[in-house]
């Protein structure tokens, strides 16, 4: 626990640098000011991160990567001196305003940090999480790696940023606590709830800090594993609480700026770089396109594409690299012919394993059966709480159509009015450009809900969705009876009713805290962080290389190392490991 406090320092301190020299810059050429602290961290741990997957094209991410990257911050630190003392003495003031936000902040690290620290270690993490960072960590990235194992080609972002972060030369033990500092600075976004009291007013964004708020005391026994899901669905709920919010603001000044919404469109290819299956969401960026090509502002527009293809450049590349294919395992996109290619046949059998496996099937030849074959079983197989939100998904959905409808013939209608020029409509029309929000981000989280659904509707996959789409829906339809009915003189009081729904809320989220703590309290994992288990395996020798082939439900860890699963036969492209491997029957 000790060392992960250690690690954040340092992971907190770099972000939020990084993060600090990128936005101060994207500031500058859009003319806004920044407004939350912790933009400041997740811009610089997408940085960090492009940054980590580019290093990797050329070596191994390891003490040169940390070298470099704390010189680059250092002369950060330096050049903007005064900028960043005026922005550090605002925070100051702002904790000293509100000294419970310091006390919290205390609380949550360290409850943060003990969460990290221990647990539950995720199956793919001993299958191929722990391997693939220690690849990068050593290698950077390999030719064909893909061919030792396939899961090896299932790139994610997130094992480079936990291979910068690993930090094994200096606590002599390949930390992964990445996943729980992400889990950190996004409870730093959820603590806004405070404002349904502070404020007696209640946001649309405050149901999605609820979300988030769950979906952090469901990962707390399990954030110790880097697993890809746990940083999209984090990142997901972080977008859309900071895209829900920004709306809020730019109603109540009146105001229609792109420029954090070309930020947080940036920020989502940054999530789809960490789990690809996310990448409808990337339909976000509709709304900023549309602001900007208004405005016709030339300079805003090519920086947010410039900074969305840098985002994914690294990422494209080492999918190439690590498996021939630009997508893997999806083969729509066939651009590429490499000898370490993974074999098309191959490919699709393991996106189409992804799919059942999803369904709740195990038998990668069943993925064509019917929905209505594999959806009683798969829904009869979720857990009560799950099937509770699944239900109210599917509500949400139907809802929202409803409303998307109604949205739509009344435009028709406003359309026919502002036809007429009619000057009162003119000054209104801002004010009815703000009624699109709501349904413009609703109809994007159900897109990308259906298409978890219909793709691989593992929950885990889809906790943003399944949880988020819901909150906030019946959200904007609370708040729509606030405004409209009768109920609007009752205001107060049903602001103070949902304060005390939020606090019961809270108690059981603190409950089911206090049973995980309760179990693993004994663990001797204070000092240190509990290490990736090690699995048991027999050595096998290819072109000279000993490779450790896991016995036990193929789970190997990150010591035995190279390893391989060695389901057909491969071979060294060269003379060493660096050369990359190819499969012999596809280079034949």
């Amino acid at each position: 626990m000790l060392v992960i406090l250690i690690n954040w320092l340092y992971i907190g301190i770099t972000t939020f640098l990084t993060g600090y020299a990128v936005l101060g810059l994207f500031a500058r050429l859009f003319e806004y000011k920044i407004r939350h602290m912790v933009s400041y961290v997740f811009a610089g741990l997408a940085v960090v991160t492009v940054y980590a997957q580019f290093f990797s094209l050329f070596s191994g991410v390891g003490a040169v990567a940390n070298i470099l990257l704390c010189l680059f911050c250092a002369v950060t630190a330096f050049c903007g001196r005064k900028e960043l003392k005026v922005v550090l003495q605002n925070w100051t003031a702002l904790l000293c305003k509100q000294k419970w936000r310091l006390m919290v902040y205390v609380v949550l690290i360290l409850l943060m940090a003990y969460g990290t620290s221990r647990g539950y270690m995720h199956f793919d993490t001993g299958l191929y999480h722990a391997q693939s960072i220690r690849w990068i960590e050593e290698y950077g990235v390999v030719p064909g790696l893909g061919n030792l194992q396939s899961r090896f080609g299932y790139n994610s972002a997130a094992f480079s940023l936990t291979a910068l972060y690993s930090m094994k030369a200096v606590f002599r033990q390949s930390l992964h606590a990445t996943a729980g500092f992400f889990a950190l600075v996004s409870s730093f976004l959820a603590l806004d709830l405070y404002g349904i009291f502070s404020e007696k007013k209640l946001r649309l964004s405050d149901f999605a800090r609820l979300g988030l708020v769950f979906y952090l005391s469901v990962i707390f026994s399990e954030m110790m594993s880097p697993a890809s899901d746990y940083y999209a669905m984090l990142l997901l709920f972080d977008i859309l609480i900071l895209w829900l919010a920004e709306d809020e603001y730019q109603k109540e000044k009146q105001l229609q700026n792109p420029a954090p919404y070309g930020l947080l469109c940036i920020l989502m290819v940054y999530a789809v770089t960490i789990k690809f299956s996310v990448a409808p969401l990337l339909l976000l960026v509709i709304k900023p396109a549309v602001m900007l090509l208004k405005k016709k502002d030339i300079k805003q527009i090519t920086v947010c594409l410039l900074g969305g293809l840098l985002t994914a450049v690294p990422f494209f590349a080492r999918n190439v690299i690590i498996s021939g294919w630009l997508i893997y395992p999806s083969t729509l996109i066939d651009l590429f012919s490499v000898d370490w290619k993974i074999p098309k046949a191959q490919a699709d059998y393991d996106a189409a394993e992804i799919g059942v496996y999803g369904k709740g099937m195990t038998d990668a030849t069943l993925a064509d059966t019917p929905i209505s074959e594999w959806l009683p079983p798969w829904f009869g197989n979720l857990k009560s709480l799950e099937k509770v939100f699944v239900l109210m998904t599917v509500a949400a959905v139907v809802i929202g159509l409803v409303y998307l409808t109604y949205m739509l013939i009344t435009c028709c209608r406003k359309n026919k009015v502002m036809a007429a020029e009619n000057s009162v409509e003119k000054r209104n029309n801002i004010l009815w450009k703000f009624k699109w929000d709501f349904p413009f981000v609703f109809f994007v989280f159900m897109i990308s809900a259906l298409f978890w659904f219909f793709s691989a509707p593992l929950i885990r996959y889809g906790y943003a969705y399944v949880v988020a789409l819901p909150l906030i829906t019946f959200g904007f339809g609370m708040l729509l009876l606030m405004e409209h009915t009768w109920i609007k003189k009752y205001s107060d009081i049903v602001v103070r009713v949902f304060g005390i729904m939020v606090v019961l809320f809270l108690l059981t989220r603190v409950k089911g805290l206090g049973e995980d703590i309760a179990r693993t309290w004994q663990q001797p994992y204070y000092l240190r962080q509990m290490d990736y288990e090690d699995g048991e395996a027999v050595t096998q020798v290819v072109d000279g290389v000993t490779f450790y082939v896991p016995t036990y439900r193929a789970q190997i860890g990150y010591d035995k190392f190279p390893s391989s699963l060695l389901d057909w036969p491969i071979e060294l492209r060269g003379d060493s490991i660096e050369d990359g491997f190819r499969q012999i029957e596809a280079r034949k």
